[in-house]
Formats: structure tokens, sequence, C-alpha cells
């Protein structure tokens, strides 16, 4: 019987401790289920999995009805080729949202929140308008949102460029209402501390999910000392809960607040998904710092009260490997992720 419960609490009441990725980075990664492990030198380790997903927020032509500029199938069916409909859509090249806009062009257009559905769609027809100005053709006005403008206008036409002028227009051909998606998740995970006769297994449960300039964050946790467990003691279990509620006004900018019933810190983060600082406080101060020196490389620092660690981790297709230092505890962090 104590064998089931320990095996049930593993598998049934995954956790929220000691990971290498934030919470707030969870709606910038590929849809997808993930299962991360963390370890350190002290004994100390940790399990996770969540799973990031799509929900629908609305009908593509209902988002279209602001789209005069151009002809609606033709959006309609860009949208599909470049994010096939999800508005936090990143590409390996840094485009966001629905319509694939780049920060800078953002800045200069403009547009606000680049995950948001309507900024994105301002921002893409804006650009729309300066190339048809500048092209008066079509198919060069659709080439250059491909290669961009100053390659189109020295006669510099690629073959991807082409290639995706034939993509947009099968997919315009083929436009027909169909939804809009951004991503909502649901996870947790168990972490082990060994402390001799108090060792003890925490386990989080966590949600969330964003919709236009809103983030929303939610959890509950169980604090189960590995003695009560053994003994089948489960009347002085400590239990946890928070939330935290962000809102994004721009791309690079979120503020929010923290707490478990009443508000008890302000949360602000600055920054694009690759590269910002997360702040908290006043009541549990910590500071976030996350910077992609490469493509396949991060790091990443974080401090607090209780912790000061400096890590990277280092991406290899679907697996992440993690290692860090923990300067308080002096400790070695190894661990890895992998998408399935």
């Amino acid at each position: 019987m104590k064998s089931f419960v320990l095996l049930a609490i593993f598998i049934f009441l995954p956790i929220l401790f000691f990971s290498y990725y934030e919470v707030y980075d969870y709606f910038f990664m590929k849809p997808n289920t993930y299962f991360e492990y963390n370890s350190n030198s002290n004994g100390e380790f940790g399990i996770e999995f969540y799973s990031i997903n799509k929900y629908p927020i609305m009908d593509s032509n209902k988002l279209l009805e602001s789209v005069w500029s151009q002809p609606r199938t033709l959006i309609g069916g860009q949208m599909v080729v470049e994010s096939s409909n999800y508005t936090h859509a990143i590409s390996s090249s840094k485009a966001m949202g629905l319509l694939q806009l780049k920060n800078p062009t953002g800045v200069d257009l403009h547009v606000y929140n680049l995950f948001d559905p309507y900024d994105n769609l301002k921002g893409a027809l804006e650009y729309h308008g300066y190339l048809r100005r500048l092209f008066d053709d079509e198919r060069l006005q659709i080439i250059a949102y491909h290669d961009g403008p100053t390659a189109v206008m020295a006669g510099k036409v690629s073959p991807g460029g082409e290639a995706y002028y034939e993509k947009v227009k099968r997919a315009q051909q083929n436009y027909s209402n169909s939804k809009i998606y951004s991503p909502y998740f649901i996870g947790g995970r168990v972490f082990y501390f060994p402390e001799g006769e108090e060792d003890r297994i925490n386990t989080d449960f966590k949600a969330g999910l964003a919709y236009r300039k809103f983030e929303i964050y939610g959890n509950v946790g169980l604090e189960l000392p590995l003695k009560q467990i053994q003994e089948s003691d489960f009347a002085n279990i400590k239990t946890d809960c928070g939330y935290t509620f962000l809102y994004v006004p721009r791309t690079n900018l979120g503020f929010g607040i923290e707490g478990k019933t009443i508000p008890e810190d302000i949360v602000l983060r600055v920054g694009l998904p690759w590269q910002n600082f997360i702040l908290k406080g006043p009541e549990n101060p910590e500071l976030i710092y996350k910077h992609e020196l490469t493509d396949n490389w991060t790091t990443k620092i974080l401090i607090n009260a209780d912790t000061l660690l400096l890590s990277s981790y280092f991406s290899i297709y679907n697996l992440d490997l993690f290692m860090g230092y923990e300067i308080y505890q002096t400790s070695i962090n190894l661990g890895f992720r992998l998408a399935f």
C-alpha cells in the first residue's frame, strides 16, 4: 500500500520547483508535450511534465472584418501559410505572430503587441500597403513580404520568394473560415529534498492561458514529508497555491500582480521571449535574466532570497541539456528536457 501511494504521488501529482524554464517561457515554446528532469550535487532532484496546446479564440472571418485595403482571402490565406493561424508562432528568424512580423518592423509600423491578433494584422496590413505603393504589382508585393523590399527593388527575387508567392496564392484560393488559436498549458512537477529526518517531496500542478494582451497563470501544490507518507499520515500535509496576472501592452513589456489570495508582488517582464528580465517584489523579490546567445545556446541568471543560480542550456533538435552552478548552496545542477 505504501509503495502504491508513493508511486501515485510521483505519477499523479507532478510539480513546479527546480526548473530551468520559467512558467513565463511556456507561451512562446512550440506546442508540444515536454518532460524535464533536474538534479544537483546535494542530492535534490525533480521531474516535470507539461503540455503546451492551442485553443480557439475567434473565427478568422471575424478577425478579417477589419481588412479593407487588401483582399480578405489573400490575408486569410497568408495567415495559414505564415503561422497556421497561431497567435504565438515564432519563426527561426524571430518573426512573430499570425503574419510573422519581426520586432523592428513592428516598432517602425507602431504595432504594439505582435502576439495580439489585431495588432499583428494591423502591422501586416500597413506593411502590405507600403509594398503595394512601392511595386504596384501583387506578385512583387507578396515576394517582397518574404524576401524584403530592398532585394526585390534590386531585381533579386529568390526561388524561395517565388515559391512563397505560389504558396500564398494557393492558400488564398483555398481559404475558408477557420479558427484563430492561442496557447494554453497544463502540467506539474515533483521534487525531492533529502534532509535526513525531514526528507520531503514537493508537488505542484500548474496551468495558464494567453488571450490577446493578457496572460494568466495558476498553481496548486503540496508539501509531503517523506516520513508522513511512509506512515500513511496525510492529516498535516501543507498546501500552497498561487496566481499571476500579466497585462502585455507591448511585445517587449508585460506587468501584473502575483499572490496567493491577495496580491503580494508586482511582476515586470521586459524584453522579447528570447532575451528578457523578469523582476518580482516586494514580498518575494526575485530577478531572472535570460539571454539567447545563439539558436542553440541560452544563458540564465536567477537571484532570490534563497538562490543564486548561474546556468546555461543547449538545444539539440528536441533535446535540451542544462547545466548550472548554485552559489548559495555551492551545488552543481544538471538536467535535460525532451520534447515529444
